[in-house]
């Protein structure tokens, strides 16, 4: 990258509270005298801006308005912008980002960091109270549904996290990926109550997935099919699918009966 590009860049990082106070203790009231001072004053109003006004936002923060963590799975009749509200201070663009920026990368690099943004920016609105959507990251980063969706999800299989979404905080996808990752921390021996604190989700919910893919190990040990499974747990199919796929993974003996089937 040239310099004059890599300009263009580094300004961003520098148009922040501390250099505005710098440009008007220089500009507006003349101070004249050693740059480094002028500068550690400035970082002492910004220490001080922090303590008294803490609710103050960044360069680089979006604010934000979604899905509050306390709503519930939305009833039937009840559209979503009736669901309550959380107002949340979305980590956009950090200083680590515009480094990024600066520097050559290859292309999944590039996508790897994009990435890193979304996650940012999920867990941050779930520490102030609110669960953003797939739809709602994708609008911000400007990316296509089925894009974010894909690669949330590649993370979290990656990770075995399962990240504060709205579909997976109240179970309204359709993705069975959180879904996955519980039963197999539960596989991995992991206790109900660890596994509840690890995702996000209630104690009650991990307990219900648990006792679905247990129903579902019986029946497939019975050789029943996952079309015949789903109809009798009344589970979806993908769903009923992922669970096979776990349950093959670490039963062999299931495994060896779908092979005969």
């Amino acid at each position: 990258m040239s310099g004059e590009r890599r300009a263009h860049y580094l300004s961003m990082g520098k148009r922040d509270f501390k250099q505005a106070v710098i440009h008007l203790l220089e500009t507006e009231y003349k101070i004249v005298g050693s740059h480094k001072i002028i500068r550690m004053i400035a970082e002492d109003i910004e220490d001080l801006a922090r303590q008294f006004f803490p609710s103050s936002v960044s360069s680089g923060t979006l604010i934000w308005a979604t899905t509050s963590k306390l709503e519930k799975k939305i009833s039937y009749g009840k559209k979503g912008e009736d669901q309550r509200t959380s107002i949340v201070k979305l980590p956009f663009l950090t200083r680590e980002d515009i480094q990024n920026r600066i520097k050559s990368h290859s292309r999944k690099e590039g996508i790897y960091q994009e990435i890193i943004r979304m996650v940012r920016m999920i867990k941050a609105a779930f520490n102030q109270g609110g669960i953003l959507s797939i739809a709602e990251i994708a609008t911000i980063m400007d990316r296509g549904l089925t894009t974010t969706q894909r690669k949330l999800s590649e993370y979290q299989k990656e990770k075995s996290e399962v990240l504060p979404l709205k579909g997976n905080i109240l179970d309204q996808g359709s993705s069975p990926t959180h879904k996955g990752i519980v039963i197999q921390l539960y596989e991995r021996k992991t206790a109900p109550p660890d596994i509840a604190r690890q995702t996000g989700h209630s104690l009650d919910s991990v307990d219900r997935y648990i006792s679905d893919y247990e129903r579902v190990k019986m029946l497939l040990r019975k050789e029943a099919d996952v079309k015949e499974i789903s109809q009798l747990i009344g589970r979806g199919l993908s769903t009923v699918k992922e669970y096979e796929r776990i349950a093959t993974l670490y039963h062999p003996e299931i495994a060896t009966r779908k092979s005969k089937i």
